[in-house]
Parts: C-alpha cells; sequence; structure tokens
C-alpha cells in the first residue's frame, strides 16, 4: 500500500499533497489555468467566479472538453467552515481513478487571498458530485 492510501491523518505524507500544476505527478498538459477560463467562458460559468452552494448540490452539469476528451465539472468551493467566506466556481477535471484533488495556486488564492498560499494542505467544503452523468445529443 503506498503512503497516500493509508487512512491515518497522523500520516506524514499527507503534508505534502498542495503542488503547483508542473509538479504534480499526472500529466495533464492540456489543461492549465488558462484553459480553465477557456472552459469557464465557453460554458457559461466563469472560473473562479463567485457563486453560492446550490440545493440541491446535485446534479452538477459539466462537459466533455478538448481532443482528450476531459469530462469537466465547474463546483462551488469554499473554505471549510467559513460560512461567510467567499465562495467560487472552481471547473476541475473529473478522473475517478485519482486519489487525490489537485487545485492550481490562482485557485488557492481566490479562496484564501493572493500571496497567502504558504501551507501544504487546505480545508475546503466542495460541492458534491456523487455521480457522473453525461447525455450526448446530435
Amino acid at each position: 500500500m503506498s503512503k497516500h492510501n493509508k487512512s491515518s491523518s497522523s500520516d506524514e505524507s499527507w503534508q505534502k499533497l498542495a503542488l503547483p500544476y508542473d509538479e504534480f505527478d499526472v500529466l495533464v498538459p492540456d489543461i492549465n489555468d488558462a484553459e480553465l477560463v477557456e472552459i469557464g467562458i465557453a460554458n457559461e460559468i466563469e472560473h473562479l467566479s463567485s457563486g453560492t452552494f446550490a440545493s440541491p448540490a446535485f446534479p452538477a452539469t459539466g462537459t466533455i472538453h478538448g481532443r482528450n476528451i476531459r469530462y469537466m465539472v465547474p463546483l462551488i468551493c469554499q473554505r471549510a467552515g467559513k460560512t461567510n467566506s467567499k465562495a467560487v466556481f472552481i471547473w476541475f477535471l473529473v478522473d475517478t481513478g485519482s486519489p487525490f484533488t489537485c487545485l492550481s495556486t490562482k485557485s488557492l488564492e481566490s479562496l484564501f487571498g493572493e500571496g497567502n498560499i504558504t501551507h501544504s494542505l487546505y480545508s475546503l467544503a466542495i460541492q458534491v458530485c456523487f455521480l457522473l452523468y453525461v447525455e450526448f445529443t446530435d
């Protein structure tokens, strides 16, 4: 079992999970901050724009994007336990096999403020999306 699969929160490997995209160990060369902005514009939900948690939170509507057929979905994120803090839409790449969620420094700064990303682990409230439903139409 890898260090990252342990359930103990005292596992020190969890302290190194916040990484810049170029240091993340999964190859996703076609999705970066600029591409997230373009996806948001094309789908009329701007990346890092203000939003509110919907009730119910499901379903979340996303899109299939690009030549690599990336499943993208905008989810509301907010600082955990800070219900008065800013809530923003962040476009996520849906990968049901990934054990982690990677956020860019720019995305984290939209929640914590520019220059305030000094830790490697952050607690966030993220809109829950339990099922990916994709409908294809002609």
